[in-house]
């Protein structure tokens, strides 16, 4: 089998050998092996695990939630409906974000349709009063 160096499986799963080491350290993959140099060395199987900790990522699950989803993934005793639980959850947060998104920018519309856009300074300017009382 051959062992892929952090810098070689960066490369072939877009990862930067810092988001390998920090998952390393967080204990979301593992290096299997070191060389005699001391380098980490990857089993080519850990490709996988790491498209899906993007695919989570491009989900919105969190770290500690794609822990959670592996664990599930690699347990034989893990069923669908828990994982549309997990993703349950991750839709009420969207659907939360949406809302405060869409309240965000409604306010900066407002903000925008009240500021004069001239030379006046910026002890005038609304967005900068709205921003300094927060």
């Amino acid at each position: 089998m051959q062992y892929l160096t952090i810098g070689k499986l960066a490369e072939k799963t877009g990862t930067t050998p810092d988001t390998l080491r920090y998952y390393e350290k967080i204990k979301l993959i593992s290096g299997t092996e070191r060389s005699k140099a001391g380098y980490r060395l990857y089993n080519p199987d850990i490709i996988r695990v790491i498209r899906f900790i993007h695919g989570a990522k491009g989900l919105g699950f969190t770290l500690e939630e794609t822990r959670k989803l592996l664990m599930l993934k690699t347990s034989d005793q893990a069923t669908c409906s828990e994982i549309l639980e997990y993703t349950k959850g991750k839709i009420k947060e969207a659907e939360n974000r949406i809302h405060e998104l869409k309240e965000i920018k409604n306010i900066l519309k407002k903000l925008v349709s009240e500021c004069p856009a001239d030379d006046s300074k910026l002890d005038c300017c609304p967005i900068i009063e709205h921003i300094a009382r927060k």
